[in-house]
């Protein structure tokens, strides 16, 4: 009976430390690290041989540029967002880390795979000063799942600058149809009213021209014009 009574004490015992050891599993996380362009830029980094690293491991990313002609101009995660212009990256494997990042150095207009909206005009003077957002999707995907691109408010002159922090990827060569977006844009009035617009165009390197820029145009019921002008990542478009 005595026997008994220990064992079940020694087991109440070792609950809370088998609780506690439960709670506290190890949390592994993924960062993988590329370059947009081997040919003309690499990278560095201290965990290159296991991108898989437990929760709160320091990484440190260092973009290397191999000629001066084709600067480092960003990091971008999961090709979707500038993180930083500095070329070395420093952070802690966590849920909002983990992810794909790409050191983007500059090509020509030809050969970069990133664009970002440049600005936003419409000439329409009732949508001045309203909050608006800009959201895209992937026609040839399949489906019309909206991802937000750009969110803002249209200035007194009817534009919006961008600040260049949300890309789109334009792919690796390949067909043009690979590469059709949809846009919607929302505009949300002073009283709260909101008014959508929407087009398909047709975004891939050949739309630009082998020039750094190309438009797209919404043009809503009463024939206001929304123009959407993008530009291709370079150096320029980040320095201050």
């Amino acid at each position: 009976m005595k026997k008994s009574i220990k064992i079940l004490l020694s087991f109440l015992c070792l609950c809370p430390l088998l609780l506690l050891t439960a709670c506290s599993a190890s949390t592994y996380y993924v960062i993988n690290v590329s370059s947009s362009d081997d040919y003309i830029g690499t990278f560095s980094n201290n965990r290159n041989n296991n991108p898989r690293q437990l929760e709160g491991t320091s990484i440190t990313l260092t973009a290397i540029e191999k000629s001066p002609s084709n600067p480092f101009i960003c990091w971008i995660k999961d090709n979707k967002t500038v993180i930083s212009t500095n070329s070395k990256l420093q952070m802690k494997y966590s849920g909002q880390t983990a992810g794909n990042y790409t050191a983007v150095f500059e090509e020509t207009p030809s050969g970069m795979m990133y664009t970002a909206l440049d600005n936003l005009r419409i000439n329409n003077s009732n949508y001045y000063g309203t909050n608006f957002a800009l959201y895209y999707s992937n026609t040839i995907s399949g489906n019309d799942m909206y991802v937000e691109l750009e969110r803002g408010s249209i200035g007194s002159d009817g534009t919006f600058n961008s600040s260049h922090t949300s890309v789109l990827y334009l792919g690796s060569v390949g067909t043009i149809n690979s590469f059709q977006y949809k846009f919607k844009i929302e505009f949300t009035a002073s009283d709260g009213n909101m008014q959508f617009f929407e087009t398909t165009a047709v975004l891939s390197n050949s739309t630009f021209n082998n020039t750094n820029t190309a438009s797209v145009t919404i043009t809503d019921s009463s024939s206001s014009d929304i123009t959407l002008n993008f530009e291709k990542l370079s150096k320029s478009m980040y320095t201050v």
